[in-house]
């Protein structure tokens, strides 16, 4: 099978920056307790554009395309469960009292990843029957 495309190698790695700088910002928010807000739109974008690749790289695998390498797309999903848990007891820790608070976005980031990481699995798992 074709191997990825530079185009494609590039696409994954300003993925990951944006990843990385959407966590680095939710963190910021909940340590500044909300005084520094993701902009709604940025995390729409992002998980826009999460759906747009999974949804692109299982189309290519289903249509024999593409063969994308061994992503570790569990390491992104653990992160962004960590930060949540983390978030959370946070806030159940310190809480009103000190005005923490879990950032808006990060419990829909972290649970879309969530389900997109599930779902693509299984239909990895369907695809590598079918072969």
């Amino acid at each position: 099978m074709p191997k990825i495309s530079a185009k494609h190698n590039i696409f994954i790695v300003l993925f990951d920056l944006y990843t990385i700088f959407i966590w680095l910002w939710l963190i910021l928010e909940l340590i500044t307790k909300e005084k520094t807000q993701l902009p709604n739109i940025l995390s729409i974008l992002y998980l826009t554009v999460l759906l747009f690749y999974a949804s692109d790289k299982e189309v290519r695998r289903w249509r024999k395309k593409s063969q994308f390498g061994r992503r570790k797309g569990e390491i992104f999903v653990f992160l962004w469960v960590l930060t949540l848990v983390v978030a959370v007891l946070i806030y159940l820790g310190f809480g009103k009292e000190r005005g923490y608070i879990i950032p808006k976005d990060l419990p829909t980031i972290a649970g879309t990843t969530m389900i997109v990481y599930i779902i693509t699995d299984y239909l990895k798992e369907e695809f590598s029957k079918k072969r």
